[in-house]
């Protein structure tokens, strides 16, 4: 398999989309689970769609970008996750040829193949979270974008237009998922390996920047959210509050086929014979592209599996290497490794008899949805959950602005204060939601102190449900 995608030929690219469609559609149509992050994405769609504004009327985190595109779809689509995976599938395919086509022009591998594009979608399917449409996914694609320009450019000074550009594709990233911020550092060392006029060209890509952040904060200005967008949408990023998600043994389990790659494509470097001089500067830029991933992630605050798609560009390109040092004879050692990767891939993501699941002691409701609705008695009802568990959501829509529980806290968990009974107040009064499921048990406080928005809800059965009847 290594030796027929080393070609070029037409055929080549024709047989990889197979093989990528037969690795990831058997699950998507039939049996991928959803996520809790899936659940959370169509959610804050849905409320978008509705006519609510981002940040000011949905207390969420997620880049404008990103929202825009989960907003997007639900008003195409409606709730679907379908939807979501199958834009995931078209740009993970979209990625992997643009990098195979960036490593291909800038001729940084001894040989031009389809080898970093069969690496990059065989790697980022070994486990079912990357096909998840995640901030991370979608901004991802800008980032390589951004490299697409910042490679092209060359010494002759007639670089202003892809510096800009680069820069701007930058911005965008950093508006799908904020912590894409620091790929200018990589921009930075680009233009030191790629260009002239240092100076000159570091404005260009400062500009191309910050100029999709000045649209964003104007539009937010008109929307009367500015101060939301700056709080929820900025600030609260460089918080560096980490969450795992998954424990991170178990993310790096997840990850092993992959990650395993790189570190012995990485041990055997010194091995490879870089023969251009620009081969040997496109090596330390990649070397660079891996710092500022571990700095993106590091600045992120969800510790998952999809944080792997990351390290795909850079699996890619020292996979080449990885793979092609054995020559002769000994070429069927590349054969033969790259088919047990392949088949530990596929065994890791169709998951046979829950094999993985339990060698690798992963707990599935951490990140998946249940399998039955929670209290499957309400259905297609307006929703307000005092609690961190989304799945009561699945057959609901959000109700209120308190998607997220732990930014919701600063005003339910403090009720002794004027202030967030006065924002809880404002927030739920001209659409109260239908239903409240109180995880927390604040409903008797919050009847006591804001009696004329919440004694209109009576307790269903003793439960957690309380249901408005006025």
């Amino acid at each position: 398999m290594i030796r027929f995608f080393r070609s070029l030929f037409p055929s080549r690219w024709v047989v990889l989309v197979l093989l990528f469609l037969l690795i990831r559609l058997p699950l998507l149509f039939f049996g991928l689970p959803a996520t809790l992050t899936e659940l959370h994405h169509v959610l804050l769609g849905e409320r978008l769609q509705a006519g609510f504004t981002m940040y000011q009327d949905v207390y969420d985190t997620t880049a404008p970008l990103t929202a825009g595109l989960y907003k997007w779809l639900d008003a195409f689509f409606g709730k679907s996750y379908l939807a979501h995976r199958l834009v995931a599938l078209f740009l993970t395919l979209y990625q992997a040829f643009l990098l195979n086509f960036i490593f291909n022009r800038n001729q940084v591998h001894p040989q031009k193949s389809f080898l970093p594009a069969l690496f990059y979608l065989v790697f980022s399917s070994v486990f079912f979270e990357l096909d998840v449409l995640s901030p991370l996914l979608f901004g991802h694609t800008f980032v390589l974008l951004g490299v697409y320009s910042l490679t092209a450019i060359s010494k002759d000074g007639s670089n202003a237009q892809r510096l800009f550009k680069a820069g701007f594709m930058l911005g965008l990233a950093a508006l799908c998922y904020l912590p894409f911020i620091w790929f200018l550092v990589l921009g930075f060392f680009a233009i030191i390996y790629f260009a002239s006029s240092a100076v000159r060209s570091t404005l260009l890509l400062i500009t191309g920047f910050v100029f999709p952040f000045s649209v964003a904060i104007t539009y937010f200005l008109y929307q009367d959210s500015l101060m939301p967008f700056l709080e929820l949408g900025l600030a609260w990023s460089w918080q560096f509050k980490f969450t795992f998600v998954l424990p991170i043994v178990q993310v790096l389990k997840v990850g092993s086929i992959p990650l395993g790659v790189l570190a012995l494509a990485l041990i055997t470097l010194p091995l490879v014979n870089l023969g251009l001089n620009y081969q040997a500067r496109f090596l330390q830029f990649m070397l660079i592209w891996l710092i500022v991933t571990g700095l993106v992630l590091v600045s992120g605050h969800d510790g998952s599996a999809k944080g792997l798609i990351l390290f795909m560009p850079i699996i890619a390109y020292f996979g080449v290497f990885l793979f092609t040092q054995w020559t002769g004879k000994k070429v069927l050692i590349n054969e033969v490794f790259f088919l047990v990767l392949l088949a530990g891939a596929l065994f890791m993501r169709f998951n046979p008899l829950g094999l993985v699941y339990s060698t690798l002691g992963i707990q599935p409701e951490l990140i998946q949805v249940s399998d039955l609705p929670k209290y499957q008695q309400v259905k297609d009802e307006r929703l307000l959950v005092l609690g961190s568990d989304l799945n009561y959501y699945q057959q609901n829509s959000l109700g209120s602005p308190f998607l997220r529980w732990d930014l919701a806290q600063p005003y339910f968990g403090h009720l002794a204060k004027y202030d967030a009974l006065f924002t809880i107040y404002q927030d739920l009064r001209k659409a109260p939601p239908t239903y409240i499921i109180d995880q927390q048990g604040l409903m008797p406080e919050l009847q006591y102190k804001l009696p004329a928005l919440f004694n209109r809800y009576e307790r269903l059965e003793n439960g957690l449900v309380y249901k408005r009847v006025r």
